[in-house]
This record gives structure tokens, C-alpha cells and sequence, in this order.
């Protein structure tokens, strides 16, 4: 791979200014022997070398981008807008070789320097714009889907965007064509406007504000809404009066940060208003680095479940014809985001301890004594799917590693599963079910499962998506009452969004935030803004 980089490169130089004229070849062999083993031209890390050599062997190292460098600069400008530093795409490197080459201060190596940081650029911002600059692996290690699985090489797109007219509207081509990646772009130009003119004021806490009071701090929240754009208008001569006007605005204010809509400004409402400009431009970019992750090739229906919104929406010709509330992962067992296909949808499911459970809970409480068998109906099976007497199983020697029996909980009013599930293949064994424990819905945080997804309305979304395939309400209630387990395979399989946003965009275009309930938001805005490194693919 080394001596690719130098092959590589002195034939670059050669091409530009003829093999053997003056002493650059040699002055340029020297450079890049002395940066081959660090992968940096010019002082800068090539973040897609391997991408970036294989695009000059099928040119036989001939030069791309000195003709385009001024578009190229275009374009990494430009990256500020999809919430990523342009410095990032060695925007002051090529600027100063821009100035030199204008200048005629260039050399072979200066020019072979050039086009090969602009190669580099344009990889990497095509390549962070499609599917993302940050890894999902990087902010959770249990999170492996990578979009980048089965996408075609990046040295293949590198050729297609040296070969078009426009290399920024070429790179725009590779950002996700989907109304949430618009809105949320449009929702980070629209803070960063604010956060330009000084951002909003901060309200003060005190007392809980209900309509028809009369408070100093009222005048704070009106020009707050005012700035953030909940309130339209002018400012009234009364304005520390809580009046009707302000009150829809709270409430809009309170809908989008997904606060109970009872009319009072309480201390929640408050520490929602005072989250300052620059905090929220942080949030919608690392939610537009997530929305990269899943959004690329999207069409109009698809199914998407934002966790920490604790909501499932089904989403048609881009409209919202169904939602949810949910339950999802605990803390210590997060639901990952990924995407998928759902395929089937099981009536009456039965359910199959995991692993997990078994070994954190089953074999505790046998070992312990408590007869959790009984209690949750759950049935052990040999690999011969013959039952098996727990009495017979050494329950203080057993491990999950050594544990040779399934064990299963029939279908029936008590199963974890409830009614229905609906399976979309995945590495992570997740899926979407009914359950019974109705009541945890009333919760505001429902983080509650071992990772699964349990819906509040699972058999209505089961009648939707089976719409036109002989499967009325009347054929799915009477199977349902069978209490027998029934697959329906999904004539038009739908992509499933598992999706972390704490910053989304409706069907509508209404922008909504959510508390970062697994604590994901740091660690991956400090991933966005590392330095470069060099990707090994």
C-alpha cells in the first residue's frame, strides 16, 4: 500500500509537469517517500486513501481536479450547511496551494499536492454527506449496521463526480433527498440566523405562570417566543400580561419540545426556553449525522420509530397515517438504531427467552430458588423440541453457555408479545410487539424493554399494512381469537427506521425536540468534530 501511495503520486507529478524537467521528480520523491507511512500529503491525513489510489490507477495518475479546484472550494464551503466543518475537507491547505498556483509560485510536487487533497476531499465529503462522517459504532460499540454495507466503492463515485459538470451540485446529488433531511437543514440555517443576531434571552425561573397572570417574567417569555418565531406579531403595550395570544404560543413552544400542553409555564418549560442558541444548533447536527445513517434512498412509506421521542409513526406518500407510543430499551439494554424491511406479521406470537434473559434473569432466579418457570408459563424444549422437566436440570451448574434447552413462553393473554409482532430481519434480533403490560404507557420516559419495541396500538397498524391482502379486521380478530400462532408475509415488504433523534422533523414539517434519554448526544457531537483520520476500507 506504501509504495502504491508513491507510485501514486510521482506519476501524478509526472503527468503535470513533464518526468525529468528541473529537480522536482526527485524533490517530489523525497516528499512523498517522508509522508507515505503517515498517509499525509502536504501535512494533511488523507482520510480516504485507499478510495483515493484506486481513482488514480484507473486514471493511470493523471490529474482530476486542478481544473475544478474553485467548484471543489465551493463545495466544502458549502458542508456547513449539512451541519459539517468545512475545515474538515483540508479547506485551508488547498487554499493556500489555490494562492500559490494563481501566483506562479507552484512546483510538480505543489501541483501533485493539490489535486490529490482535492481527490481527498471530494471522497470524504461525498462519503460523509451519503452515509455519514461518524460510524454508529463509534458512539455505541452494540450498534454495528453501518450504511456503508453493500454501498458501491467510493472510488466509483469519486470517477462520477470528476466526470460531471458541477462538483457541487454533484455532491449535492449524494446528500439524502428526504423532506426530514430538508427540515432539519432548514431548522439549522433558520438557529444559526438567530445565534448570528445575538440568539434569545434567557427567562428567569420563579413561580408557574398561568394564563391571565400578570408577571415581569411574562415579557421575558413573549419576546423569547417572539425570537424563536412560536410567537408572530408585534408586542402588545401590556406585555407582562399572560394573555390568550402568548398561550398558543406556549403551547406550540410546549408541543415541540414534547412537554404536557396545560397552558402553565412551569420550570420545564423554562429550562427548554433557556437551552441556548448554540445548544440547539449542536443538537440538529448530530441528529442530521443520524438522519445520513438511514435516509439515503428513502421513499415516500416507510415506517419509523424515534426512540427517545417513545413514538412509532407509519408514514405514507409522506404523510403521517398512524402513531404510536412505545416502549422501548432500558438503559443497560439500548434499543439500536438501523434499518431494515418488515416482512412478516405473526398473530398470536410465541416467544423464545433470549439469551440475555436467560442468563441475567432465568438461571438467577432458578438458582435462587424462585420458580420464575411457573409463574411466567414458560416451557423448556430439548434440541428434539421434546418438553423437558425443570426438575431435572442441575439449575446451580447451569450457564448460557452450557444451558442445551430452549425455553418458551406459549402464545395466550400472558405472553410478553401480546397479539401480534411484526419481523424485519436484523443482526439485532429486534422487532416490533404487543405487550401486556398496558399500563407502563402512562409513563413519560417507557424505557422498559430488554431492547424490543412494544407498541400501545400494534393491531391497528397490523390491519393497515395488510390492507389488500385478503386480511380484513374481521379475518384478523377471529385469528386472533384462535390464540394460534399465524405468519402473513407482507406481499410489499416496508422499511422500518429505528432511529435516534432528539431532533425531528414531521410529515408536516413540524420541528420537535426530545430529552437524550441515553445520554448519545455528546459523545457523537465530539465524534462529528474530531480531526480527520484515515478510514481503513
Amino acid at each position: 500500500m506504501r509504495s502504491s501511495v508513491l507510485v501514486a503520486l510521482l506519476c501524478l507529478a509526472c503527468a503535470i509537469q513533464g518526468c525529468g524537467k528541473g529537480s522536482d521528480a526527485p524533490a517530489i520523491a523525497r516528499q512523498i517517500t517522508a509522508i507515505r507511512g503517515a498517509a499525509r500529503v502536504g501535512g494533511e491525513v488523507l482520510a480516504e486513501r485507499a478510495s483515493v489510489e484506486r481513482f488514480y490507477k484507473v486514471r493511470d495518475s493523471k490529474p482530476a481536479w486542478l481544473d475544478h479546484a474553485d467548484g471543489v472550494v465551493e463545495a466544502i464551503q458549502g458542508m456547513a450547511a449539512d451541519g459539517l466543518n468545512p475545515a474538515g475537507y483540508h479547506l485551508g491547505a488547498i487554499r493556500s496551494l489555490i494562492e500559490k498556483r494563481h501566483g506562479s509560485q507552484t512546483s510538480a510536487t505543489d501541483a501533485a499536492t493539490l489535486d490529490v487533497l482535492l481527490a481527498d476531499a471530494v471522497a470524504t465529503m461525498a462519503n460523509d454527506v451519503r452515509f455519514g462522517r461518524v460510524q454508529p459504532s463509534q458512539v455505541n460499540p452494540e450498534w454495528t449496521a453501518d450504511p456503508r454495507d453493500e454501498a458501491s466503492p467510493l472510488d466509483s463515485t469519486l470517477a462520477v463526480i470528476a466526470n460531471a459538470g458541477s462538483t457541487p451540485k454533484a455532491i449535492q446529488s449524494q446528500r439524502p433527498d428526504h423532506f426530514i433531511y430538508r427540515g432539519l437543514v432548514g431548522t439549522l440555517a433558520g438557529l444559526e440566523r438567530i445565534d448570528a443576531a445575538g440568539g434569545w434571552l434567557t427567562v428567569g425561573h420563579g413561580k408557574e405562570l398561568r394564563p391571565g397572570a400578570i408577571d415581569p417574567r411574562v415579557a421575558q417569555v413573549r419576546r423569547r417566543l417572539l425570537i424563536g418565531g412560536d410567537l408572530e406579531g408585534s408586542v402588545p403595550r401590556d406585555s407582562a400580561r399572560y394573555d390568550a395570544r402568548l398561550a398558543s404560543a406556549v403551547g406550540k413552544f410546549k408541543a415541540r419540545h414534547r412537554l404536557a400542553d396545560d397552558g402553565t409555564i412551569d420550570r420545564a418549560t423554562i429550562e427548554a426556553m433557556n437551552v441556548s442558541t448554540k445548544a440547539r444548533i449542536a443538537q440538529v447536527r448530530v441528529n442530521l449525522e443520524r438522519a445520513r445513517w438511514v435516509l439515503g434512498g428513502l421513499q415516500s412509506d416507510f415506517m419509523l420509530v424515534n426512540l427517545p421521542a417513545f413514538k412509532a409513526y407509519l408514514i405514507r406518500d409522506d404523510k403521517n397515517v398512524w402513531e404510536s407510543r412505545t416502549q422501548i430499551g432500558q438503559e443497560a439494554m439500548q434499543t439500536p438504531t438501523f434499518r431494515a424491511n418488515i416482512r412478516t406479521v405473526v398473530f398470536n406470537p410465541d416467544w423464545t427467552v433470549p439469551p440475555t434473559i436467560l442468563e441475567k434473569e432465568i438461571l438467577l432466579d432458578m438458582r435462587s430458588g424462585k420458580d420464575v418457570l411457573t409463574k411466567q408459563n414458560l416451557v423448556i424444549y430439548d434440541r428434539d423440541n421434546k418438553v423437558v422437566d425443570p426438575k431435572s436440570i442441575d439449575w446451580d451448574n447451569a450457564t448460557p453457555a452450557t444451558f442445551p434447552y430452549s425455553i418458551r413462553q406459549p402464545a395466550g393473554d400472558d405472553n410478553a408479545l401480546g397479539q401480534v409482532k411484526f419481523l424485519f430481519p436484523n443482526k439485532y434480533a429486534i422487532y416490533l410487539h404487543d405487550t401486556p403490560h398496558r399500563n407502563l404507557f402512562e409513563a413519560n420516559k417507557r424505557t422498559f424493554s430488554h431492547g424490543c419495541i412494544r407498541l400501545e396500538n400494534p393491531l391497528e397498524l397490523a390491519k393497515i399494512l395488510l390492507e389488500g391482502q385478503r386480511w380484513d379486521a374481521d379475518r384478523i380478530d377471529a385469528t386472533v381469537a384462535t390464540d394460534s400462532t399465524h405468519d402473513v408475509a407482507l406481499e410489499h415488504p416496508l422499511p422500518i427506521l429505528i432511529v435516534y433523534w432528539t431532533v425531528s422533523i414531521g410529515a408536516s414539517g413540524e420541528v420537535r425536540y426530545a430529552d437524550d434519554i441515553y445520554g448519545l448526544d455528546p459523545p457523537l457531537l465530539a465524534a462529528l468534530d474530531r480531526p480527520a483520520v484515515h478510514r481503513r476500507r
